[in-house]
């Protein structure tokens, strides 16, 4: 994933991920996603993404015709939905949105445009999940 430009767009970076790896938008980049979540209303400089549940980033999705739904879910869940689809989530104590790539053995596994921050690069286990959370998690159905 190519890191974030600003440091309020993690949120427009995951959806372009997902978008890109998941075939609905190959051509998907941050600022075209700033401008689909809906700049300043919805995503701005001043807090970034502006409903912490992800309802921006699902009407996006329902743009392309693509279903998601939204909950804040425990490691366990976010495990077994990264086994089977992808998506996008947030820790409530992280302020940071990454997307879902899969699992790596106890871990999941995630394409991050800011690598590092508060010490998460492209897995998160289950430790870091449970000090950074409770996580707001939308997944494609």
């Amino acid at each position: 994933m190519p890191p974030q430009e600003a440091s309020w767009t993690c949120s427009a970076c995951s959806l372009a991920w997902v978008l890109r790896a998941t075939g609905l938008n190959p051509a998907a980049d941050e600022w075209s996603e700033v401008s689909a979540i809906g700049y300043p209303e919805n995503i701005n400089g001043t807090y970034g993404l502006m409903d912490a549940s992800g309802s921006a980033l699902q009407a996006v999705y329902e743009r392309y015709g693509q279903a998601t739904e939204q909950a804040w879910l425990d490691f366990d869940t976010v495990y077994a939905r990264a086994l089977e689809t992808t998506g996008q989530m947030s820790g409530a104590a992280w302020y940071h949105w990454v997307s879902l790539r899969g699992v790596q053995g106890p871990n999941l596994w995630i394409a991050n445009s800011a690598p590092g921050y508060k010490g998460v690069w492209d897995t998160l286990s289950r430790d870091q999940f449970n000090s950074l959370g409770g996580f707001s998690v939308v997944w494609l159905v």
